[in-house]
């Protein structure tokens, strides 16, 4: 009889259960938010790779930089991406010197985690030229 109306000892028992299974779901989440920011990394560097791609697809690329339309080229890069992405575009030379000399980017950058791609694109005029498109993207978190 004694063991039926002493229920105290009973609910702290289930309170513990369910306390310590609330931790242990908390602790299986964490290494899947930290898995998440690599994965956003890599998503940035194929978009960035992606964007280059097909604004290359037709020499569109090499004769923005050829003609050094900077600000159609930011254009360009900007309507590409949602206005929540950070980008920086630098076009080098073959000898690594930038040859843009209007900043193509969109600002300040929104956190550490930077995804950059260089794209090589030859120029379709009759004088041939090598550029290194260097494209820089962050998000924000």
């Amino acid at each position: 009889m004694r063991l039926l109306k002493d229920n105290k000892g009973q609910i702290r028992t289930i309170e513990a259960f369910f306390a310590s299974i609330l931790l242990l779901s908390a602790l299986t989440l964490i290494p899947a938010m930290q898995k998440h920011s690599s994965d956003s990394t890599e998503t940035l560097f194929s978009t960035a790779h992606n964007v280059l791609l097909s604004l290359d697809s037709n020499g569109y690329l090499a004769d923005l930089i050829s003609n050094e339309s900077w600000v159609s080229l930011k254009s360009c890069i900007q309507s590409s991406f949602s206005p929540m992405v950070w980008f920086n575009l630098t076009v080098f030379n073959e000898n690594m010197t930038p040859i843009n000399d209007v900043p193509i980017t969109s600002g300040s950058p929104v956190n550490d985690k930077i995804a950059a791609v260089d794209y090589v694109c030859a120029g379709t005029s009759s004088n041939y030229a090598v550029y290194i498109v260097r494209l820089q993207l962050a998000g924000v978190d």
